[in-house]
């Protein structure tokens, strides 16, 4: 596997982090009728902040090779930043219009 391709997993798979640990802090929520749609989920982003830091100390959470408390961060920043902002699942908005 190219350096670029193995580059490209590792991103993925923090941002699928952070996204796991935004809907789990509960400031973001996924519609359970349109996977992979998201939204804001009422909490504040410090949430999930707390959250990671409390569940890496404990040992539920770890960091993959290279990884630190500021990429995961990083992570959680980027997730809420790219899922906020709205306070519905923009599908089921547009089928209640149709």
């Amino acid at each position: 596997m190219g350096g670029t391709k193995r580059y490209m997993e590792e991103m993925e798979a923090r941002r699928q982090q952070g996204l796991a640990i935004c809907i789990e802090a509960g400031v973001i929520e996924e519609c359970e009728y349109h996977p992979g749609c998201y939204y804001d989920g009422g909490e504040d982003v410090e949430e999930a902040y707390r959250y990671a830091n409390a569940e890496v100390s404990a040992g539920r959470i770890s960091l993959s090779d290279g990884q630190t408390r500021r990429d995961l961060t990083d992570a959680i920043k980027d997730a809420y930043e790219d899922n906020s902002g709205i306070d519905y699942c923009p599908s089921c908005d547009h089928n209640m219009r149709d």
